[in-house]
């Protein structure tokens, strides 16, 4: 689904998964927490770079905006305001830096994004330290 992706700027910060935000760690903020630790892909529609990270937050804006999530519907944010009221700037995915980077992005855009099941080639050191 093509929605308007913004910058995740929050480096040392805490995402909802305990991950440190850092210039390394390929993520991605979706609003709805049932999708923390899937795989997806973005992609850049303007010139068709691709990059594969994980949901390791939960935003931008909402929390549990699971019809755009796993439903098909355009993001709630894009309405102008979140279920608190809270002005929004129509945003259906965050971008951490490495992902922003790889796309080539240079200002708030849209990007397509979906699930994967399988990571392929894409090498990621699991950030949770519970597992395994």
């Amino acid at each position: 689904m093509i929605v308007k992706a913004t910058r995740e700027g929050l480096i040392g910060h805490r995402t909802a998964t305990g991950h440190i935000v850092d210039l390394v760690t390929p993520h991605v903020a979706l609003p709805c927490v049932a999708a923390l630790w899937r795989w997806v892909k973005v992609t850049n529609p303007d010139n068709g770079l691709s990059k594969v990270a994980r949901v390791l937050d939960v935003g931008p804006w909402e929390e549990q905006d699971a019809a755009y999530v796993y439903g098909g519907e355009r993001p709630s944010a894009e309405s102008g305001a979140d279920s608190r009221g809270r002005k929004t700037n129509g945003a259906g995915i965050d971008l951490g830096e490495v992902v922003w980077r790889a796309l080539k992005l240079r200002d708030n855009q849209n990007v397509d994004w979906q699930f994967v099941d399988d990571p392929g080639l894409w090498t990621f050191v699991d950030p949770d330290p519970t597992k395994g």
